[in-house]
């Protein structure tokens, strides 16, 4: 049976500036903060960080037109995407096989987030399997 590593709780998108880029960089170094914790966990779990797995990221919309626009920017990139109702919020998840070595991790968060909040969204973390030596 495999293991999860925790998943990274939601991280607010309002830094008191208007300016999307300053917010987009706030948001990237607090969920690059929280994938270093992780990154120490899952060293201490074994896990072998640069071997592929299936990462799922989750983001949270108002509209369904713009978690469809995310999805269809996310799709062409090459991730799998499902959107699901959450009361009155959509919820997109978006996978794909990377590693979580320091290094893919900032590139995929650079990238998901980007697209996240380009389209209105909030990104809310990702997770992901430990990978235990063979």
């Amino acid at each position: 049976m495999s293991e999860q590593a925790p998943v990274t709780t939601s991280v607010p998108t309002t830094t008191g500036t208007a300016d999307p880029a300053a917010r987009q960089l706030s948001v990237l170094d607090a969920q690059r903060e929280r994938a270093a914790q992780q990154l120490e966990v899952r060293l201490r779990y074994g896990d072998q960080v640069w071997e592929l797995r299936e990462v799922d990221h989750f983001a949270v919309f108002s509209r369904r037109s713009r978690a469809r626009r995310a999805g269809r920017a996310l799709v062409a990139s090459g991730f799998e995407i499902a959107i699901s109702r959450l009361r009155l919020r959509l919820v997109l998840v978006a996978s794909h096989h990377a590693a979580v070595d320091e290094e893919a991790t900032t590139a995929f968060l650079r990238q998901v987030i980007e697209v996240v909040e380009r389209e209105g969204g909030r990104y809310d973390g990702w997770r992901a399997e430990i990978v235990p030596a063979h």
